[in-house]
């Protein structure tokens, strides 16, 4: 599949790394659906089904404190100025899950990074822009339907994403190890791409045009550290035999892909990490004229599954 000038690879090697997984864990590379969803040009149907899907998982009286949560957050008319698209769609997504998780009755952190949205590190290291990310989602619910505090706020927060790229080139050499381990490189471009949004939507605020966009054209570094759980090496003739009893896709992928220059398992665990970078790449790489375009506002009320009291 191809968009614009990036080309986007199919997912032919998920069967293998399940397999390999079930041998060797190592991190999921994986974008929260969230993400890849509500930063669509497809947010506003996207949203629309994940808020009905999180309501349907309510029963009566939790899906009342969650509809009564929202409606002191946006008010009787529950409309959400842009909420239908991008970044604010995303905010309300989490949102969501967040009211619903307390309605059940669990405990939600209000700071930190976002449970679930970024790619886990086992060692509990995030990037600064997670950190930002975080907190500009949390902010938005209370912003959305005031105009100027939303650009002003939009503003500043495209100021913290590039303070957060020069915290990173600051590090100096001994610090930057982190930074070309897998899983933390990955949740930078994470932040680049929100990053991305955020202009785009700061030009909707403006009703300017994607002429103004203007895109990071960073490389990631030429040497990235995987972390794997268990000695690659040693575990490889456990993952061949499992190759081996599994299915002709999983077979035809380890025949495909598979050089004998590093153990294997390392070798699934980069393939799988650059097929997210690829898939990441077409997203960021979407029509900006397209997405500028949107303008969706979102009917909370309207989409509601309980009554939405007076």
């Amino acid at each position: 599949m191809k968009m614009g000038s990036t080309f986007c690879p199919a997912d032919n090697i998920s069967h293998m790394s399940s397999v390999a997984r079930d041998v060797c864990p190592f991190p999921d590379y994986t974008p929260n659906p969230l993400f890849t969803n509500m930063l669509s040009v497809n947010s506003s149907l996207q949203l629309k089904h994940h808020y009905t899907a999180v309501q349907s998982s309510l029963n009566p009286k939790q899906l009342e404190d969650f509809t009564k949560s929202l409606r002191s957050t946006f008010g009787r008319e529950g409309r959400v100025s842009y909420g239908g698209v991008g970044v604010v769609a995303l905010s309300l997504a989490v949102l969501f899950d967040t009211l619903a998780k307390q309605a059940k009755g669990e405990q939600v952190s209000d700071s930190g990074p976002i449970p679930g949205l970024f790619i886990k590190d086992l060692r509990g290291y995030y990037p600064p822009h997670v950190h930002t990310v975080s907190e500009y989602l949390r902010l938005v619910p209370h912003i959305a339907n005031n105009p100027t505090r939303m650009k002003e706020e939009t503003e500043r927060y495209i100021k913290l994403l590039t303070i957060d790229d020069q915290k990173l080139e600051n590090l100096g050499e001994n610090n930057m190890f982190a930074m070309q381990e897998d899983v933390p490189l990955l949740n930078v471009v994470h932040g680049k791409w929100f990053a991305n949004n955020l202009k785009v939507h700061f030009l909707r605020l403006k009703n300017a045009t994607a002429d103004e966009l203007v895109h990071s054209k960073e490389r990631p570094p030429a040497v990235i550290t995987f972390n794997l759980n268990c000695d690659p090496e040693t575990a490889d003739k456990d993952f061949k035999a499992h190759v081996q009893r599994s299915d002709s896709h999983t077979q035809e992928a380890f025949q495909k892909y598979m050089t004998k220059l590093k153990p294997w398992l390392l070798q699934v665990a980069e393939l799988e990490w650059l097929n997210t970078m690829f898939h990441l790449a077409c997203e960021i790489g979407m029509d900006d004229d397209l997405k500028v375009a949107q303008r969706g506002d979102f009917d909370l009320k309207a989409n509601a599954l309980g009554k939405w009291a007076e």
